[in-house]
């Protein structure tokens, strides 16, 4: 009756959240399983359980161990409430859930009620004795919730048909063109393969591997997959094993559909997860290296080259710490003893250099990479900038507004942990430990973070891939070992908890903006296979909202959204920022680099709205020119202007998106008269 109850009270805030206060879907259903949880916890503590309440740790202890059963019910009622709306919504054209919000949220009840139940008899009102005997049985239980949590972040990336990130489509294109180019005298024309040792090669050779297999989008969302498994797996591998270390693991979710993420940064993503596991492997024998151990070492130096500078980097720096502060506690252990401390500091000395060696060929490569395009340009962001980045978390924040209270919970709880944990121990005597590398990692992390240019040798957005590694660290130092197991618990269970609701007010998000994407490449059907194309998106973060608020807020996700038409029909895109830069698959010739002739600069060419001289395209024989979301105010600036008087004069329309017509395909007036005849 309790059970029935709950449904009852999680309808009922079900419809007051979305249906009275106007919420979205997704987050009123998130906020309607808290209500429930609470509701059904008051009842159960009142009646079902009255006879264990004598249950040691008061309301409030019981309060808690609910909630940590109720984790998993309320992430199997969450995806199942996500993955129902989504089918019962397409199945009957709808854009919104409406009343089927109902259906979902009840498939989701029943998916969770039996495991609820059977935790809260076991665990919630059990006595101090079951409880420790079901802990002393808790690797199973702890790793189902965090197969559970990951599970539930790979959902989003198949319930919507574009995943919405900014480089996505144009990793698809460039690896596509490159696997084309050989058999096409277009692209021939148009690009140079671009094959030598730079990064961002491995996940364009996952890529083009997957796209001998199966379709553009489905390989990019196996790429995305295979990102969202990865990174957790890591992070896991990097913590002590048994049931702590899954508990932990639980803290990394967080970090997992970041920034970078949502940005298309696949290469430094998986560098990123890499960098863990190359850790993980390193300190599974304290830095011991038998012969097999170091040549898998230098697989994985070269691996990270291959994904991304800074993840090869930021691995060396984590393992360096941890070498150095495990040789700093031994040799102070040794201290007053000479023969100890010359044995000690030669072990370590021996150590120091495997891991030098073993590093070597990845470090050499990236050594010549990095001296190769020293004379690029840098940009520093303000220091006082960089500090409120990093205090809110702002490396976590990509595609929504409401990201920044999140993003600055998981700092202030990482804050509050560090904190107590410090000051818990010093209650104590101060008592150093070989985890606290991780610490030192963190600062060392944070130091590069304020260093090193935000924009650097062709790489942009450094800053905030340093702000994720110190953030990682610090997760990983509370649960490597100095904080007490309960505490650990909390921490990680909070920031699970953070990272599904985070996972909630994206997801809506994404289904928004998968729509208007759809509407961009439905202009395919307007364009001839194997044509020229030049994008002008004029608002690439996608239109703004009632409160006048960026769609895409951090990304832009209409800027290479070219990319998906070029992969269904050919051709070139002159948009291709990547085949501007020469660490990708493809490049632009210098004598036909549009980025140059048309734009005069990237900057210029992805301004908003883009500064391009359309005269100049005209020399290229540009088939058709795409424009998307032309608004007013971008009309009235001066490039917009200049664009709209040449459109006028030598272009006409040929198409115009539905349902809100924000996507205007145009075609040189002189093809027309070409086909006339």
């Amino acid at each position: 009756m309790v059970g029935l109850s709950g449904v009852v009270a999680n309808l009922a805030a079900l419809h007051l959240f979305a249906g009275v206060l106007g919420l979205t879907d997704a987050l009123s259903s998130a906020l309607a399983i808290e209500a429930s949880i609470v509701w059904n916890f008051l009842l159960h503590d009142a009646f079902t359980f009255r006879d264990r309440r004598g249950a040691e740790g008061g309301r409030l202890g019981r309060l808690l161990r609910y909630h940590a059963v109720s984790a998993v019910g309320a992430l199997v009622q969450f995806a199942t409430f996500l993955g129902a709306g989504v089918a019962l919504a397409h199945a009957l054209g709808r854009a919104e859930l409406g009343s089927l919000r109902y259906a979902a949220q009840c498939a989701g009840i029943g998916a969770a009620f039996a495991w609820s139940f059977a935790g809260s008899a076991r665990f919630a009102w059990a006595p101090r004795r079951a409880r420790r005997a079901v802990l002393a049985r808790g690797s199973r239980l702890a790793a189902a919730v965090f197969f559970a949590v990951l599970a539930l972040h790979v959902l989003p990336i198949w319930l919507v048909r574009f995943f919405p990130t900014q480089d996505g489509p144009l990793h698809v294109e460039n690896v596509l063109a490159l696997l084309r180019h050989a058999s096409s005298p277009l692209l021939q024309s148009w690009y140079q393969a671009n094959w030598g040792a730079q990064p961002n090669w491995l996940t364009q050779a996952l890529l083009a591997g997957l796209l001998q297999a199966v379709p553009p989008l489905v390989a990019e969302k196996l790429v995305l997959t295979g990102y969202t498994v990865l990174f957790p797996l890591a992070f896991r591998a990097a913590l002590p094993r048994g049931p702590q270390g899954w508990w932990a693991a639980l803290a990394a979710f967080p970090f997992v559909h970041a920034f970078p993420f949502h940005m298309g940064f696949w290469n430094f993503c998986y560098g990123y997860a890499l960098a863990f596991l190359a850790f993980a492997f390193w300190a599974r024998e304290r830095g011991r290296l038998s012969a097999g151990r170091f040549a898998g070492l230098a697989g994985l130096a070269v691996l990270l080259f291959l994904a991304h500078t800074v993840a090869l980097g930021a691995a060396l720096v984590a393992i360096g710490a941890a070498l150095a502060w495990r040789a700093a506690l031994s040799l102070g252990r040794a201290r007053g003893r000479p023969a100890r401390t010359r044995l000690v500091a030669r072990a370590y000395a021996l150590r120091a250099g495997a891991l030098v060696l073993a590093a070597a060929p990845g470090l050499a490569l990236a050594a010549v990479w990095i001296l190769a395009h020293s004379d690029r340009r840098s940009g520093r962001i303000p220091l006082p900038e960089l500090a409120a980045k990093l205090a809110t978390g702002y490396a976590l924040v990509a595609i929504d507004r409401r990201e920044i209270l999140l993003a600055v919970a998981v700092v202030l709880a990482l804050f509050v942990a560090v904190v107590h944990l410090l000051l818990a121990r010093s209650g104590r005597g101060p008592r150093l430990r070989r985890q606290d590398g991780w610490l030192v990692a963190a600062a060392a992390f944070t130091a590069l973070y304020f260093a090193v240019p935000d924009v650097v040798a062709a790489g942009a957005h450094v800053s905030d891939r340093f702000a994720l590694f110190a953030l990682a660290s610090i997760a990983i130092w509370i649960g490597s070992g100095p904080a007490p197991r309960a505490s650990q618990r909390r921490l990680a269970g909070a920031l699970a908890v953070i990272a599904v609701v985070a996972l909630a007010v994206r997801f809506e998000k994404q289904r928004e903006l998968s729509g208007y994407i759809a509407e961009f490449v439905s202009g395919e059907r307007a364009v001839d296979e194997g044509r020229v194309l030049l994008p002008l998106p004029f608002e690439p973060t996608g239109p703004r909202d009632a409160d006048g608020w960026r769609l895409g807020y951090r990304t832009k996700p209409f800027l290479h959204a070219t990319g998906w038409i070029v992969a269904d029909r050919g051709g070139v895109d002159l948009k291709n920022s990547q085949a501007n830069t020469d660490h990708c698959p493809v490049r632009w010739p210098d004598d036909r680099n549009p980025f140059r002739t048309i734009a005069h600069s990237l900057a210029r060419m992805e301004s908003t709205p883009p500064c391009v001289d359309l005269r100049a395209a005209a020399r290229f024989s540009v088939d058709y020119v795409l424009v998307w979301s032309a608004t007013r105010e971008t009309l009235e600036t001066p490039c917009g202007a200049a664009l709209a008087e040449e459109l006028a004069s030598s272009y006409e329309p040929v198409f115009l998106s539905e349902p809100r017509g924000l996507l205007q395909v145009w075609r040189p007036r002189t093809m027309t008269a070409l086909r006339s005849r």
